[in-house]
């Protein structure tokens, strides 16, 4: 991700240690850890701030309200109060947005889709992501609307994560929904790992986690929306004011599936469903 940003800058004439300096400071493992990494950029000076996903706009947005935010894959930036629409954000904020609340539905029923005589839907999820509760929401709905039953698990660390696919594979849950959050791309090697174990079917939003073992994914390529932050970086470096620059949503989302994955699970891929893949993964 942060090589792709390094190389949308290139592009537009940007060269580290030249004309541009770039300070990375992650919240390593923990999402508390956001706030005092907001504050040390602020009190570094920084001419703008990346955040990526929710917590960080949010540690971001509190820790200054003065210097631009670029924004990556928030779902809700319009409900979460980071901007008063994503035509005229108006404020210090904008970026790029995923949906992802409007992506929920539509994993639920590509999982139904892979696993015939679905019954039990497991949902994980990470409660101190601020945004998880949109996304938890209509997630339940469409299960719920298909007459499935869903069991709901938290998960944010390498141990939680452990702890509830061992729950979800004792409760008989036949596949299961990963609601999208850092700590997913941050654990993503483990999270397969457990999901073969527990011979579990996953579904994300994210491709980052199809290529390690996930079974399939559906949504906005994230490299692509780095791209796209690297983009608002340079108009901002420009001149152009954030509260001015519309919040871009996606203009296409990609399927990817793992067909090795399928393989190791038992799990026949319906030809419809291969035809309107993005990518396969063998």
């Amino acid at each position: 991700m942060l090589n792709v940003f390094r190389a949308g800058l290139s592009e537009r004439g940007y060269v580290e240690g030249r004309n541009l300096s770039i300070m990375v400071r992650w919240p390593q493992g923990a999402i508390e850890q956001a706030p005092g990494v907001a504050a040390a950029l602020v009190h570094a000076n920084v001419d703008i701030i990346v955040a990526w996903a929710t917590p960080a706009v949010m540690a971001a947005r509190s820790a200054t309200s003065t210097i631009p935010i670029v924004m990556v894959s928030v779902g809700d930036p319009v409900g979460l109060g980071f901007v008063t629409s994503l035509a005229r954000p108006g404020g210090n904020t904008t970026g790029v947005t995923n949906i992802s609340p409007e992506l929920s539905g539509k994993l639920v029923e590509l999982l139904v889709e892979i696993v015939p005589g679905m019954t039990h839907v497991g949902v994980v999820s990470d409660s101190n992501n601020p945004n998880v509760m949109n996304v938890l929401r209509e997630t339940e709905r469409a299960i719920r609307a298909l007459g499935l039953q869903l069991v709901v698990v938290d998960a944010r660390a390498a141990e939680n994560f452990e702890s509830a696919f061992t729950r979800l594979s004792t409760l008989g849950v036949n596949g299961v929904v990963l609601l999208p959050a850092p700590s997913l791309i941050e654990h993503a090697e483990r999270i397969a790992e457990l999901a073969r174990k527990t011979r579990l079917p996953t579904v994300f939003e994210r491709r980052e986690n199809i290529e390690v073992g996930g079974l399939l994914s559906y949504g906005a390529n994230l490299n692509g929306q780095f791209r796209q932050a690297a983009d608002y970086v340079d108009r901002i470096l420009k001149g152009e004011k954030p509260a001015d620059l519309p919040v871009q949503r996606p203009t296409n989302y990609e399927l990817v599936i793992n067909l090795k994955t399928a393989k190791a699970l038992g799990i026949t891929i319906p030809p419809s469903l291969l035809a309107r893949a993005d990518e396969l993964i063998e």
